[in-house]
């Protein structure tokens, strides 16, 4: 039956049911949570008022660059170390040209006015010589823009890809074609003397004025590196060494030989002036070694060669010194076996190296050619190679 509405409260009671809790207290978790939220609102603004008053406040402060955090790779993009590095090349082709100006001067000044010989041919070869360095830089400046851009290079007229030391044995192929008449010349004629009578300095300043090219090699070297702590700048400057020590040797037999007045053998004279000129032109080998990016036989073998026709000669004639003219053992024919031993144990390593990239690049160009097979060129992108991977791995 359906209780009625004045006996609704007691009959409940007593009947035991719970009793009915009031309106409010059903409401009171949702204020709580209200609550909770205005006072998280109250905090944002509080905290949004403050970050905002920081904010305006170190607007109004200088702005000061830190450069505590630089990265080295953005210390490496900095104009003042781009700007140095520019007046560092520059300085260095400023005295490239001041060493072809001074040693080509010297000996058309000996060629000229001691012997009646036409003038003009002398000095137009060094400007021939100038232009072609000069040639030879912008071409060099020029490709390291394109290298800096991400253009892509052609080869070149030899086939090897243009980098760091572009047309740079192209320029001292240059020099030792214009330097060696002149130099010969004045060894093998009266010129010499001459020039040992009748100007100031004498012999001392013609040798000083021939070993001029072992700093010019240096300049050259300098001017056209980038990377001051790369592998290539320490590669040639070990090459540039073994030159210089050539070099040397060479010039030491040339002093010993033709520049004290005693009248040799021939085929001694003319082994000593050969090697000579040998020696320097090596580092046209090697400067086109530099300018490649791969490592093949025949620079190994050139290398090795070039090695070989510089120390095997100059030590025949030493120990023909020794043992038939009684002269003192020199220290240099310790250097000539010393390089030959190297050059033949660089021969050897430089084979097997190439012999095992070759196997290991046989190998891994039939994994490539299998992994890129079916790949798009849409997506040869980092996202397109991630998932090509992973299709690969699941398959």
């Amino acid at each position: 039956m359906i209780p009625e509405p004045g006996t609704n409260k007691h009959s409940t009671q007593a009947s035991g049911g719970l009793p009915r809790l009031p309106a409010t207290s059903c409401h009171r978790p949702s204020t709580a949570a209200e609550n909770h939220r205005q006072l998280s609102r109250r905090r944002d603004t509080r905290t949004s008022s403050a970050a905002n008053s920081l904010l305006s406040e170190e607007s109004r402060q200088p702005l000061v660059v830190s450069s505590s955090i630089m990265t080295s790779g953005e210390f490496m993009q900095t104009s003042p170390l781009l700007v140095h590095r520019s007046r560092r090349s520059a300085l260095y082709k400023a005295l490239c040209f001041l060493l072809l100006v001074l040693q080509g001067g010297v000996l058309d000044f000996y060629l000229i006015v001691f012997t009646d010989l036409y003038w003009c041919s002398w000095i137009a070869t060094d400007l021939v010589v100038i232009s072609g360095w000069g040639i030879f830089f912008v071409k060099n400046a020029r490709s390291k823009r394109e290298r800096a851009c991400g253009f892509h290079q052609k080869s070149s007229m030899f086939g090897c890809n243009l980098g760091e030391f572009t047309y740079a044995y192209l320029a001292w192929l240059i020099y030792v074609i214009a330097c060696t008449p002149k130099v010969v010349l004045v060894l093998e004629t009266s010129i010499l003397e001459l020039v040992a009578l009748r100007v100031p300095c004498g012999v001392t300043g013609f040798r000083a004025v021939v070993l001029l090219s072992a700093p010019l090699l240096h300049c050259l070297i300098h001017a056209v590196t980038e990377d001051l702590n790369g592998a290539t700048r320490h590669r040639s400057h070990g090459c540039f060494l073994s030159t210089c020590l050539d070099l040397l040797d060479g010039f030491t037999l040339v002093e010993a030989l033709l520049l004290k007045g005693d009248t040799p053998p021939p085929y001694l004279k003319y082994t000593v002036i050969s090697v000579y000129f040998v020696a320097l032109g090596v580092p046209v080998v090697w400067l086109y070694e530099l300018t490649a990016s791969e490592m093949r036989c025949r620079w190994v073998w050139a290398r090795f060669l070039s090695g070989v026709a510089v120390n095997a000669p100059l030590l025949v004639v030493r120990c023909f010194q020794v043992y038939v003219y009684n002269t003192p053992v020199s220290v240099f024919m310790f250097k000539n076996v010393f390089f030959l031993a190297c050059k033949c144990l660089e021969l050897v390593e430089q084979c097997v190296a190439v012999r095992g990239a070759r196997r290991g690049a046989t190998a891994g160009g039939s994994n490539a050619a299998h992994f890129s097979h079916g790949v798009s060129e849409n997506d040869m992108c980092p996202h397109g190679y991630v998932n090509t991977l992973a299709v690969t791995t699941q398959s």
